[in-house]
């Protein structure tokens, strides 16, 4: 989840969303240097009966997640496999599903499988229409991600997926950038 924004001027030169009917309108290029931004060689102890995981070595940045993002962890012994994150607090994620007890569960690796980022990066408060105009790597399908009632799958959040045209897998790495219209209020 290591991105930059770039919020586009309009013919007058200004940045800010601008009026279109009555919502605003912003124009952004989304340049994501790192899509899944995986954390490795940590270790955790998982509990079943808070679903947590707690890191206790390793370097771990939890400000790169938010409440409802999808996790995929790696070398678990119990573990493996693509959750969502309900709590954060430093170094504690609360999941989801948590299967069993597991103290000291090394080599872990975390990633993520979504891009989220929050619509106050573009000057909006909420977000009403999302149109994807243009990407940098053609062999790529970036996609909102929905929730079941048709709004992103974390409020407050434009949440995109990409996937590899070729084969279907979910992109790791530099992405290049996504030319992206956000149609809300401010």
């Amino acid at each position: 989840m290591t991105n930059t924004i770039t919020l586009l001027a309009d013919h007058l030169g200004s940045d800010a969303p601008r009026v279109m009917g009555t919502e605003y309108v912003v124009d952004a290029i989304i340049n994501v240097t790192d899509f899944n931004d995986s954390q490795a060689g940590l270790t955790g102890t998982f509990l079943d009966t808070p679903n947590t995981l707690a890191i206790t070595a390793g370097t771990f940045d939890s400000s790169k997640y938010v409440v409802g993002q999808n996790l995929t962890i790696a070398g678990s012994d119990n573990e493996d496999g693509t959750i969502t994150i309900s709590a954060i607090s430093g170094a504690t994620l609360t999941l989801s599903a948590v299967t069993t007890d597991n103290a000291d569960d090394s080599g872990l690796t975390l990633s993520t499988d979504q891009e989220a980022i929050t619509y106050l990066s573009f000057g909006l408060r909420k977000v009403t229409h999302v149109q994807i105009l243009g990407q940098e790597n053609q062999l790529l399908n970036w996609s909102v991600d929905l929730g079941t009632d048709g709004n992103t799958s974390i409020a407050d959040h434009l949440v995109l997926k990409c996937i590899t045209s070729s084969t279907g897998a979910l992109l790791a790495g530099n992405a290049g950038t996504i030319r992206v219209r956000l149609m809300g209020q401010i």
